[in-house]
């Protein structure tokens, strides 16, 4: 069996050297075949040109496992599609270019496969532990919930969903179901790639099934812990799931109110977290509305 790990990498340099170098550290190909596919979709010259640098620094260092292809018109999909359609592999891996991954990543993963007939698999994406009891970040992260962690119980074998920071996908499922949705995720609607692929998978028929040991830790960015983040993060919600989810404006607006008196009753409460729940949905409903008045092929930008 032969991984094809895909990174997609737009601008954070120094995070992707810290993700290769956990891929070159922990990775053995005496576990499982690999390769390292770096999808470079920068589109500032300086940056690009940073990016390819970097894939050839460790492709000259540990060979043909790392390559490096280009990608310049927005969207993470865009190049994450270009290098399923150059990868070689029986199992794509995909990571962002924010993490890092756990030793025994590879080795956990082989053996999911192997023994199961899963479609999908989800990995935990964790909080470094550096910050696991850092009290303000826990406070912060505890009211916003904008970094993407993901960590479920132990005894949970299959999901309905998937988070791109750390998922892996048989060859022949884009076959069966198509490629990534190209008007959503980063550089084009900003996010919910992931998960309306999921959707597909698990409509087809698919299972994704749920790997606890193969973990990668998230880089904690204090950019995301930030009022005007927690707003642009819903709004891109919203506006990336009308663009396939289509919901009528009844149903939005309605949505929209529950959510407004939701946030006054928990704000009257003093519910934090409950208040900031709904604190999103308002923003996340709000770009939906805009979505719908403006029409079905609106396409929202991030």
């Amino acid at each position: 069996m032969e991984f094809s790990v895909i990174i997609a990498a737009y601008n954070r340099c120094d995070s992707l050297r810290r993700l290769l170098a956990s891929i070159a550290e922990n990775f053995d190909e005496r576990v499982a075949d690999y390769e390292v596919i770096i999808a470079n979709n920068a589109r500032d010259p300086k940056t690009a040109a940073g990016i390819a640098a970097l894939a050839e620094e460790f492709r000259t260092a540990h060979g043909d496992h790392f390559r490096h292809i280009e990608e310049p018109l927005p969207g993470k999909c865009r190049a994450q599609n270009q290098a399923i359609r150059l990868a070689r592999g029986d199992v794509f891996a995909f990571f962002d270019d924010d993490v890092v991954v756990t030793p025994d990543w590879l080795r956990v993963a082989g053996r999911h496969f192997r023994e199961s007939s899963n479609e999908a698999m989800q990995g935990p994406v964790l909080i470094p532990p550096e910050w696991q009891d850092d009290e303000t970040f826990l406070r912060a992260h505890h009211k916003f919930k904008t970094i993407n962690f993901a960590r479920y119980s132990r005894k949970l074998k299959n999901l309905k969903t998937l988070t791109g920071a750390n998922m892996a996908v048989r060859r022949e499922v884009f076959s069966r179901i198509g490629l990534f949705n190209e008007a959503l995720g980063p550089g084009r609607s900003g996010i919910s790639e992931d998960v309306e692929f999921a959707g597909r998978l698990v409509r087809a028929g698919g299972i994704i099934g749920y790997e606890p040991e193969a973990a990668v830790y998230h880089e904690v960015d204090w950019n995301r812990l930030t009022e005007e983040f927690f707003r642009a993060r819903h709004r891109q919600q919203g506006a990336s799931r009308y663009l396939y989810k289509h919901q009528s404006l009844l149903l939005i607006t309605g949505n929209l109110v529950r959510a407004v008196v939701a946030y006054g009753w928990y704000s009257l409460c003093g519910v934090m977290r409950k208040r900031y729940r709904a604190k999103g949905r308002l923003f996340h409903y709000g770009a939906m509305l805009e979505q719908a008045v403006k029409g079905p092929k609106a396409q929202a930008h991030g």
